[in-house]
């Protein structure tokens, strides 16, 4: 080989090993003191500074130099090839496909090396493959796998190597593959010599052969093919005009194999680069006609993202927990091979640690710009530029994208951070081209990323301080643009990391609706859960800054019918700070377990409050007694006397006393759910009625609120009163619901939705419009059998049985009864147990 290939593919190598992507002189020092310890040489630091172009160069490297490069890279497997006679005049295959493994398994080798996860986690894209497929026999002479960092290019190349012709069942095993990485041929040394000259002094053909002649021949002779295969085009450092010569350098390849059929190049380059070398032959019908876009073309990009089977495959090898298990979000963001590799770190460190929500996806953007901004070399620079490139968005009120010459007008120095940013994935440059001009913007490749730096420079705005203020502008400026429900879980995050707590009080008194609120607080939720095992100082500050009273006032509104609300609960008992706080949200749960007629989901509620006991005995309403007598019911047992039941029968009777605070507490709805969760079991509708009446006249200032509890007591009302007592009453309530629903000033929750619609339904019967009936109640089947509420499962079938029976539709009948019956049967309870009188409440 060439002297001056031998020191570029020692440069190259030095670097991989060193994980150096731009040197610098203070490198060479840490270089030398490398090769020193790991070979026993003596190379020095002004011989490292001359062989990367340092330092000065007056007479060659000596074969001592040489050689304990060769051994400091563990390159000892090309020490013939890399001596100081020519290449050898030989054109046996043989020989060609040897020095060709050579390469290409040094390459794969480098890809395992680098990997982001245990290599063995990886897996083959079968797209690729069948893709190659269509490709060798094609007309087509180069493709390209084109797409965004983080899209695993690299290894996708490694699996598509391996399996198509290095293993044993390879089908194109005799071809002759090589596989290079782009910067062992295209430097500044080697501009001048054609590619097709590189791969030939590479591979060992002779000089004066022609490649495309002597493949033509093997072709047809063994139906012999070369692949050469160039990846890691990002790893290059290079100028514009560098650039157009690499480009030339291919494009020339290119056109020498022609319509030869026997040389195929394979190319894996990032969207922005591909766009560039794109436009260097658009225009050459020739050379269009020559590429093969891929099976996935879109948007310059031809690598889809992970399919769910893929993903299941990775996310098994990488974590024991059932993949069915976990949320969409999370699969659909595991999708992204970008997102896996900090998916795997956070695994191998919180083993234990399951999630629900996205806060996966934001511990891995924020260790992403963790590791590859604030821990890198320039830190202060890059972060810079990133907060130059929000601040010339307006705070993103003028697209995503700056202008380049803006963006240095501004920074002006700083190419090395800049040439950093580009090459980690984290900025990228696209031209927008118009009619006479054209015109370079950059834009952050992740979008996420964006938000983040747009979080952190609004929270610098307002001084650090999450205010109303801050949010209400973070409300109102972004409506409608998704970006604002990021920057509110950015929020959060950031106040549970800095023990900002009581600030959530004005997130959570943003105007949201029901299924954001939730969320939050979901999120919220598992922060705490998350941070409290990596932070023990936190859990003090949850109780110091009464983080559950907040929540807790905030959760009571109920929404039985969120997907999410059980593991909200049960995400916040992990970080209880009192034994009232732990009680309180097993009693929520409860009114789950109670509602799912399910007897041993029941019995384990019982039991991880067995310990709560004491101080569910001070509650005015003792909740493990409520449980204990619903669990007994449903086993058939009969109840001859009960605390519970004593005071619900107070409660209806109105003996209490007129609350001090006008308006119940957090823990006087958690009461009032149990009442009603009472009545439901051991009551009738007529005492619906006479609870919500008795709420009214003890907590007077109820009647006069228009918010989520007060249209629950409503709606809970109206379907009482249709049962008992249909006609004007009951009218005007559905008049005056009907209107409270319409005010978009009130957010109902789902669940409270859902009684609203059984109330029409019934009423909708008693009028005898049962079509409309029908549809109500089976829009509560559909809501109640979705969430695992079988006891309003149980009171829809009773509707849907009774309205078929007045249409005298029987088979209909039979066919609900036998619903209802495989229900009960599921539960290993009887109908009889129930007041047939009782219906949804």
């Amino acid at each position: 080989m060439p002297y001056t290939l031998i020191l570029q593919e020692l440069k190259r190598l030095i670097l991989v090993k060193a994980e150096i992507k731009v040197i610098s002189p203070s490198d060479c020092r840490i270089i030398s003191m490398s090769i020193q310890k790991e070979t026993k040489k003596n190379i020095s630091e002004t011989t490292i500074k001359r062989l990367f172009g340092f330092a000065e160069i007056k007479h060659q490297f000596s074969k001592f130099t040489i050689n304990s490069l060769i051994e400091y890279v563990g390159y000892q497997e090309n020490v013939t090839q890399l001596s100081d006679s020519s290449i050898a005049e030989d054109d046996e295959l043989s020989l060609l496909k040897a020095n060709a493994e050579i390469i290409t398994g040094h390459t794969l080798q480098s890809i395992r090396n680098r990997c982001s996860v245990p290599y063995k986690m990886t897996i083959p894209r079968k797209f690729a493959n069948h893709d190659y497929i269509f490709f060798r026999p094609s007309k087509y002479s180069f493709t390209a796998f084109i797409s965004q960092p983080g899209y695993g290019r690299s290894t996708l190349l490694s699996h598509l190597v391996q399996e198509m012709f290095i293993d044993e069942t390879a089908p194109f095993k005799k071809d002759i593959t090589v596989f290079f990485s782009a910067d062992s041929l295209f430097n500044k040394e080697q501009q001048e010599i054609s590619l097709e000259d590189k791969v030939k002094a590479k591979i060992g053909l002779h000089p004066g052969t022609d490649l495309n002649s002597f493949f033509n021949e093997q072709y047809k002779k063994f139906g012999i093919k070369l692949n050469i295969i160039i990846d890691g085009f990002s790893e290059l450092v290079i100028n514009k005009t560098s650039k157009l010569k690499i480009f030339d350098n291919i494009l020339n390849l290119i056109s020498s194999i022609g319509d030869n059929n026997s040389i195929k190049l394979i190319l894996s380059m990032r969207s922005a680069k591909w766009i560039e070398f794109y436009e260097s032959f658009k225009n050459v019908a020739y050379l269009k006609n020559k590429w093969f876009a891929g099976s996935y073309l879109t948007d310059n990009s031809n690598v889809p993202p992970l399919t769910e089977v893929e993903v299941e495959q990775i996310f098994n090898k990488i974590s024991p927990t059932d993949f069915s298990k976990i949320s969409e979000s999370l699969k659909s963001h595991l999708k992204f091979p970008f997102q896996i590799q900090w998916y795997y770190r956070l695994r191998e460190e919180y083993p234990n640690f399951e999630s629900y929500t996205n806060i996966i996806h934001y511990e891995i953007i924020a260790r992403f710009i963790k590791e590859k901004i604030y821990n890198s070399t320039y830190a202060t620079e890059k972060a810079l530029f990133c907060q130059k490139i929000v601040h010339l968005t307006n705070y993103g009120r003028r697209g995503y994208s700056v202008s380049k010459v803006d963006l240095f007008k501004q920074i002006p120095v700083f190419q090395n951070a800049y040439d950093e940013l580009l090459a980690d994935g984290i900025l990228m440059e696209e031209v927008q081209l118009n009619a006479n001009f054209s015109i370079e913007n950059v834009r952050f490749i992740q979008p996420h990323i964006y938000e983040y730096f747009l979080f952190i420079e609004l929270y610098e705005l307002f001084n650090h301080q999450m205010d109303n203020r801050f949010f209400e502008l973070i409300n109102d400026e972004y409506i409608g643009n998704q970006v604002r429900f990021q920057l509110l879980q950015w929020s959060a995050r950031l106040m549970i990391k800095c023990h900002k707590l009581t600030e959530m009080n004005a997130l959570l008194s943003l105007n949201l609706d029901n299924f954001e609120k939730n969320y939050l607080i979901y999120f919220i939720a598992e922060n705490l859960s998350y941070n409290k095992k990596r932070d023990p100082e936190l859990a003090n500050q949850i109780k110091e800054q009464k983080v559950h009273q907040l929540l807790i006032k905030e959760i009571v509104y109920l929404d039985f019918t969120d997907s999410s609300f059980k593991e909200t609960l049960n995400c916040l008992i992990e970080v209880a700070d009192s034994k009232e706080i732990e009680l309180s949200y097993h009693s929520i749960l409860a009114i789950f377990d109670c509602m799912s007629l399910n007897p041993n989901q029941i019995l384990e509620r019982l039991e991880k409050m067995d310990d709560l006991t004491d101080e569910a005995s001070k509650w005015e309403l003792n909740p493990y007694e409520l449980i204990k007598i619903i669990y007994l019911k449903l086993k058939g047992i009969e109840i001859r006397e009960s605390s519970v039941l004593d005071f619900l029968e107070d409660y209806k009777a109105n003996k209490l006393q007129i609350s001090e605070d006008s308006m119940p507490s957090a823990k006087d709805r958690i009461n009032l759910f149990h009442l009603f969760l009472a009545n439901m079991f051991y009551g009738s509708p007529e005492g619906v009625l006479k609870i919500v009446k008795s709420i009214f006249r003890i907590f007077p200032k109820m009647s006069k609120t228009r918010n989520t509890f007060s249209l629950y007591l409503l709606s809970s009302a109206a379907y009482a009163s249709v049962k008992i007592n249909p006609g004007k009453k009951t009218d005007q309530l559905e008049n005056i619901l009907d209107n409270l629903y319409a005010d978009s000033r009130i957010k109902p929750t789902l669940y409270s939705q859902s009684v609203f619609l059984f109330f029409k339904a019934e009423q909708s019967k008693y009028r005898k419009e049962y079509e409309l009936a029908l549809q109500y109640a089976e829009e509560c089947l559909y809501i109640y059998k979705r969430n695992y509420l079988a006891i309003q499962e149980l009171f829809a079938y009773n509707l849907i049985i009774s309205i078929y029976n007045e249409m005298g539709n029987l088979s209909k009948v039979e066919e609900y009864t036998h619903k209802r019956m495989y229900l009960l049967k599921s539960r290993g309870i009887s109908l009889s147990i129930f007041n047939p009188a009782l219906s949804l409440k």
